[in-house]
């Protein structure tokens, strides 16, 4: 037998000791938890029967379960009847296929389910020398690109869940604001004109995960996102020891940029996205 137990103060630095194992498939949730920002969900452990910490999952926006335990993750499946608000499930394949099968009767049909993507990692002294380009020009965004960041990352997002990029909410480029004012979107650009962006979305001790990689639709073809991201991941990795990724199977383009730049394989990831 095990049991659940809600985080607490007491158990905090037990639970990142125990994410830290697999830094990449965890950094979201570490990240959520060392900055306070796991109250805006729930955090529950798992004890196994010698009532050692065996498992760890998220309840917010996204639900992320990371278990080797199979007791623990239909433990977690079950708590899902009350987060069912929930509009994605998120983490290691394994682990979100076993809450999924316990769970989905809870929630509404999903919308999509990436079946497989693939967790990339790099880590410092490993970015390919990639000749640059003298018209290039790689660093962090400031607020004002905000008006050219905003609505190149809703297109962006549109293309992956749906929606209208068009229509652009005030709390979508209220947080957009927030991630250029930490510091944590970088931008490429040639002769002026932008050429690549991405950000970091979570980042612990050990690593950063990269989000919101994307080239402008006119800006491709001519190997700006290559370039753009090894000057940027060179960059990054100045102040985070590895970096670290997930993106869909199906996505060959991507897949290939990130091996250009030396990324490579780290784990396994599945989404399920929920209407």
């Amino acid at each position: 037998m095990g049991r659940l137990e809600a985080l607490t103060p007491a158990t905090v630095a037990e639970t990142l000791a125990y994410l830290a194992v697999a830094p990449y498939d965890n950094v979201f949730v570490s990240w959520l938890i060392e900055t306070g920002q796991a109250s805006r969900g729930r955090v529950e452990l798992w004890r196994d029967a010698a009532d050692a910490l065996a498992g760890v999952c998220y309840y917010g926006a996204q639900i992320v379960p990371y278990s080797d335990d199979l007791a623990g993750l239909d433990a977690f499946a079950e708590r899902c009847r009350s987060a069912r608000d929930a509009r994605m499930i998120v983490g290691r394949r394994g682990n979100v296929e076993r809450l999924w099968r316990g769970a989905r009767g809870y929630f509404r049909k999903p919308v999509a389910i990436r079946a497989s993507q693939h967790v990339y990692a790099l880590a410092r002294g490993h970015v390919r020398d990639i000749e640059r380009d003298p018209r290039g020009d790689a660093g962090r965004a400031t607020e004002f690109e905000l008006d050219e960041l905003v609505p190149n990352s809703a297109q962006m997002i549109a293309g992956e869940i749906g929606g209208n990029f068009a229509r652009i909410s005030g709390e979508f480029r209220d947080r957009c604001a927030r991630i250029v004012a930490a510091g944590w979107w970088w931008r490429y650009r040639v002769d002026g004109e932008l050429a690549f962006m991405c950000n970091v979305g979570s980042a612990t001790a050990q690593t950063a995960q990269i989000q919101g990689v994307w080239t402008p639709p006119g800006a491709r073809g001519r190997g700006h996102a290559t370039r753009g991201l090894a000057a940027i991941c060179a960059d990054m990795l100045a102040t985070f020891p590895t970096l670290c990724l997930y993106v869909n199977d199906f996505n060959v383009p991507a897949i290939a940029l990130y091996e250009r730049v030396g990324f490579a394989r780290a784990g396994e990831f599945q989404s399920i996205l929920i209407d």
